[in-house]
């Protein structure tokens, strides 16, 4: 599975009106159902949350997540596509990769 990434001002703009929000431990996820086999991810992370090497490891790890948990919701042929808009609040320290991998799992039930 291929994920693309959200591009235009356009595409967040619609995903922060019509989505569905869910926050857990400093990290908030916007959902929003699209079209089928249509799977996009944005980021929206502060130059605030340090510098470029962190905020791009916490991107990759947060892009390999998604990867991840999402390949199983996407091969179920009832479901549709999704986008996805991640904020990564500034005050963030750290990632523990086990602890978000777990609450999306029980948030999109996989």
């Amino acid at each position: 599975m291929e994920v693309k990434s959200l591009n235009t001002k356009a595409e967040f703009v619609e995903i922060k009106r019509f989505g569905k929000k869910a926050s857990f431990n400093l990290i908030t996820i916007t959902t929003l159902n699209k079209t089928k086999n249509d799977f996009r991810i944005g980021f929206q992370i502060s130059k605030k949350t340090g510098k470029a090497v962190f905020r791009n490891k916490i991107r990759r790890q947060l892009r390999h997540l998604f990867s991840e948990v999402f390949s199983n919701y996407l091969s179920n042929s009832e479901n549709n596509g999704l986008w996805v808009l991640i904020y990564i609040n500034p005050k963030i320290e750290n990632f523990n990769f086990s602890k978000y991998k777990s609450f999306l799992e029980k948030k999109f039930d996989l």
